[in-house]
């Protein structure tokens, strides 16, 4: 899946791939990809970005630090941005996931040097 797209629509190829590689369904995945080119025009995500709009959640404190690890795992390819297969790809595990596959997501987000404890 390329990371810029000129239109609000994914390719029947992409919407395919992600249907078979995610928990969500096509009608989730076009909602999804909408509201994430609105949010993000170019096709991706930045890191500056990410961090500001997870402070939202957040008002009274500063969460960037954490953020900037949430980004990390998002990040699949760790070329600094979230593209929209990154960012469904996270949302399914973390939102729709089974049990194991939440744990294992949230051990590796904590697991900052990669080395398995």
């Amino acid at each position: 899946m390329g990371n810029v797209h000129s239109n609000s629509k994914l390719s029947p190829e992409e919407l395919r791939e992600l249907e078979d590689a995610t928990y969500f369904d096509k009608k989730e995945l076009q909602k999804w990809f909408r509201e994430f080119m609105k949010d993000c025009p170019s096709g991706t995500l930045s890191k500056d970005d990410f961090v500001r709009i997870y402070q939202q959640f957040f008002p009274h404190g500063d969460p960037s630090q954490f953020a900037s690890h949430v980004f990390k795992k998002f990040d699949s390819n760790a070329n600094g941005c979230i593209t929209f297969k990154e960012f469904i790809m996270a949302l399914s595990v973390t939102s729709k996931g089974t049990l194991d596959e939440k744990l294992d997501w949230a051990f590796s987000l904590y697991d900052l040097d990669g080395d398995g404890f």
